[in-house]
C-alpha cells in the first residue's frame, strides 16, 4: 500500500515538473500512470485527483476538443465512483472538478451547463460557510465556558471532549486528514487555508480556500450579467474583491508596494490574487458599460491600469484585456476612431487566436460606425481574413461576432441579400444560446447598430 502511494506521489510530482517545462503530453502520460496506481489501490478519491489533474492539463493545452470532452466524462465517472458518504470529505476535489467543468463549458460557450455547475458550486460554498459559522460560534461559546474558574473536573472534561468533537468537524469540513501531524489544537489549524485534493504523501492542493471562494464569486458575476442581474453581480464583485484585497494585504501588498519590492516567496500567490482582482475589475467595467454607467466604468479601468503599472510582469497577460476594455469604453461614448485604435492594440498584445480575432472584429465594427469609405475599407481589411477562417474557431462567440460584423459591412455596402444570408447564419449559431446571453455577450456589437443607423 505504502509503495503504491509513493508511486502516486512520484507521478504527481513528475507531472507538475513536466507542466512547468511545457511538456503537456508527457505530463498527461505521468498522470495516467498515477491514475492506474490509484486504481490498483482501489482508492477512488485518489483516482479522481489524477483524472481532474489530467483535465486541467488538457484545458491548458486545448488541442483536440473530442479528447477534452472525453476527459470531462472521465471526471464525471470518477466522481460517481466515490461513495456518497465520502463525498462531503472531498470538498477540495468537488470544488476543483466543478471549476474545471465551468472553465470547459465557458470555453465552448455552453452557458446553460456552465450555469448549472456554477449554481451547484455556489450552493456548496454558501452551505459550507454557514456550517463553518455555526461551528465557530458554538466553539467560541464553549471556549468561554472552559475559561471559567468555577468548572468542576467532570464538567471540564466533558467540555474538552465537546471541543475536540467540534475541531474534528471543522477538520472534516476542511477535507483534512484528522491524523495528520499539526492538525490538533487550534481553530485555524482545524479549518486550514487550503483545500486538499489528495491524501498524504501527495497532499495535493490547487488554490487556497479563499482564492476558490473568490473564483466562485467571479463565476456567479460573469454568468449573472447576461441575465440582467446587475445588483447581484455588483454584490458578488464587491464580495470577491474584498476577499482578494484582504489576501493581498496578508502578502504585504499595500498601496505603495510595487512588483520589484515583492518577496520572492510571495510572487506566485500574489500573482493568483492579482489576476483575480483584474478579473473582478474587468467584470465591473462590463457591468457598468451594460448599465451605461460610464463614470463607474472609467474608474474601474483607471484602477486596472494602476495595478498593471505596479505589477507589469505578473499582470502582463492583462495588458491586452485593458486595451480591449478601453476600446469598449471609447466605443460606448461614441469615440469610434479611438475605440478602433485600442482594439487593434489589444490584438497586437495577445497571443490568443480567439482574443486577437475578437479584437479585430470589434475594431472593424468601430470603423464601420465611422461611416466613411476609407473606414469601411479598413473594416474589410480586418474582417475579410478572419471570415475566411471562421470554421477554425471553437466557440460560438467568435463565430457570431465574425458573422455579425461581416453582415454589417455588407449592409453598409448595400449588399442586402448577402447581409440577410449572414443574418440567418447568426441566428443559427446563437440558437445554441439564450437570446439574452447573445445580446450581452456581444454588447458592443449590438450597440454598434445604433451607431450605424444613426451615423
Amino acid at each position: 500500500l505504502e509503495v503504491k502511494l509513493w508511486a502516486c506521489n512520484f507521478y504527481s510530482q513528475l507531472a507538475n515538473a513536466l507542466i512547468i517545462e511545457g511538456d503537456y503530453q508527457s505530463s498527461i502520460s505521468a498522470l495516467e500512470h498515477g491514475r492506474l496506481s490509484a486504481t490498483e489501490l482501489r482508492y477512488p478519491e485518489l483516482e479522481m485527483f489524477f483524472v481532474t489533474s489530467t483535465l486541467h492539463v488538457h484545458l491548458m493545452q486545448w488541442e483536440d476538443e473530442n479528447v477534452i470532452a472525453s476527459a470531462v466524462s472521465k471526471c464525471d465517472e470518477a466522481w460517481a465512483s466515490i461513495h456518497p458518504e465520502r463525498r462531503p470529505q472531498c470538498l477540495g476535489l468537488f470544488f476543483y472538478n466543478e471549476l474545471l467543468h465551468i472553465f470547459y463549458r465557458l470555453r465552448i460557450c455552453d452557458y446553460k451547463n456552465a450555469a448549472q455547475h456554477i449554481d451547484r458550486l455556489d450552493a456548496s460554498m454558501k452551505n459550507e460557510l454557514q456550517q463553518r459559522q455555526e461551528l465557530m460560534e458554538e466553539l467560541q461559546a464553549l471556549n468561554q465556558s472552559l475559561s471559567s474558574s468555577d468548572l468542576s473536573p467532570r464538567d471540564k472534561l466533558a467540555l474538552s471532549g465537546k471541543q475536540s468533537q467540534l475541531l474534528e468537524q471543522l477538520r472534516t469540513m476542511a477535507g483534512q486528514d484528522s491524523f495528520a501531524p499539526g492538525n490538533s489544537g487550534t481553530v485555524k489549524q482545524a479549518w486550514g487555508e487550503g483545500l486538499e485534493l489528495a491524501p498524504s504523501p501527495i497532499n495535493g492542493e490547487w488554490l487556497p480556500r479563499n482564492a476558490v471562494y473568490a473564483l466562485v464569486d467571479l463565476m456567479v458575476a460573469t454568468l449573472g450579467r447576461p441575465k440582467g442581474l446587475f445588483k447581484e453581480c455588483s454584490k458578488r464583485i464587491q464580495s470577491g474583491m474584498l476577499i482578494v484585497q484582504e489576501e493581498l494585504m496578508k502578502l504585504g501588498i499595500t498601496d505603495n508596494l510595487k512588483e520589484v519590492d515583492l518577496q520572492h516567496s510571495a510572487i506566485w500567490m500574489a500573482g493568483v490574487y492579482l489576476m483575480l482582482l483584474m478579473q473582478f475589475l474587468e467584470n465591473k467595467v462590463a457591468v457598468e458599460l451594460t448599465r451605461s454607467e460610464f463614470v463607474g466604468a472609467q474608474e474601474a479601468l483607471v484602477e486596472m491600469r494602476k495595478w498593471f503599472t505596479r505589477f507589469p510582469t505578473i499582470l502582463q497577460a492583462c495588458e491586452s484585456i485593458i486595451e480591449m476594455l478601453r476600446g469598449q469604453y471609447a466605443h460606448s461614448v461614441g469615440c469610434y476612431s479611438e475605440a478602433a485604435f485600442h482594439y487593434i492594440e489589444a490584438a497586437k498584445l495577445t497571443e490568443s487566436k480567439s482574443t486577437r480575432a475578437i479584437s479585430q472584429v470589434y475594431a472593424a465594427i468601430s470603423y464601420i460606425c465611422i461611416g466613411d469609405a476609407d473606414s469601411s475599407s479598413l473594416a474589410l481589411d480586418l474582417i475579410g481574413p478572419i471570415y475566411r477562417t471562421i470554421d477554425s474557431f471553437v466557440g460560438v462567440r467568435e463565430k457570431t461576432c465574425i458573422l455579425f460584423a461581416y453582415g454589417l459591412l455588407l449592409m453598409k455596402q448595400h449588399d442586402l441579400q448577402e447581409a440577410r444570408s449572414k443574418a440567418r447564419s447568426i441566428m443559427f449559431v446563437i440558437s445554441q444560446l439564450s437570446i439574452l446571453m447573445a445580446v450581452s455577450m456581444n454588447l458592443v456589437l449590438w450597440n454598434s447598430i445604433l451607431g450605424v443607423t444613426t451615423g
